[in-house]
């Protein structure tokens, strides 16, 4: 019995996924998620009580991000900006694994309400963790704003990344190749080296 409930959680936090990434957020109700799992609407309160829960859940456990909030990346850098370079890769990584995460990105940029919210806070949370992570180990800079660093660097990223969708050359890179990445990475890593000691 616990496998088969692992099933139906599983498959009703896909049907979310593919709800959202096809249609944003205001289509987003119950009645559709058990439609598109293919279960009762019962079940769905039962093992998530109700939508903003599920949507957490979904963040947390649905493929949204990566399991791992602290990456090995993360933990086997060797300084400050070593572990900042590692994080922006890996956030770009995964991005680039969950054409997903993309879409929904896409959405909060069109829709605002508190659904949207509920994702925004599980990056937020995310990043967060990183980044005292790596204030714990290495310490930050007190004449550097890091948070506005890694902020400006997220952006472009998550830009390009959703860019790279629909046009695949930006300001003369060429991102259906892998050398167009590899050149973004070395400027990550050229700006971060740059500020951070």
């Amino acid at each position: 019995m616990p496998r088969d409930k692992e099933k139906t959680k599983a498959r009703i936090l896909q049907a979310v996924g593919k709800l959202l990434a096809e249609s944003g957020f205001s289509s987003l109700g119950i009645n559709a998620i058990a439609k598109e799992a293919g279960v009762d609407k019962v079940l769905i309160y039962r093992y998530f009580t109700d939508l903003p829960t599920l949507l957490q859940t979904f963040g947390r456990e649905g493929n949204y991000l990566s399991g791992s909030i602290i990456p090995p990346e993360l933990e086997n850098a060797e300084s400050l900006s070593d572990g900042l370079v590692n994080w922006l890769m890996y956030f770009q990584q995964e991005l680039k694994d969950r054409p997903i995460t993309q879409e929904i990105i896409r959405w909060e940029l069109v829709e605002n309400n508190e659904l949207v919210k509920e994702l925004r806070e599980i990056r937020r949370d995310v990043a967060t963790a990183r980044l005292m992570f790596l204030s714990d180990k290495f310490g930050l800079p007190t004449d550097q704003d890091t948070v506005a660093i890694m902020a400006i660097l997220g952006s472009a990223i998550i830009y390009l990344q959703l860019r790279s969708r629909i046009s695949p050359t930006f300001s003369g890179l060429d991102f259906s190749t892998a050398e167009g990445w590899e050149r973004i990475d070395a400027a990550i890593s050229t700006i971060i080296h740059a500020v951070m000691p």
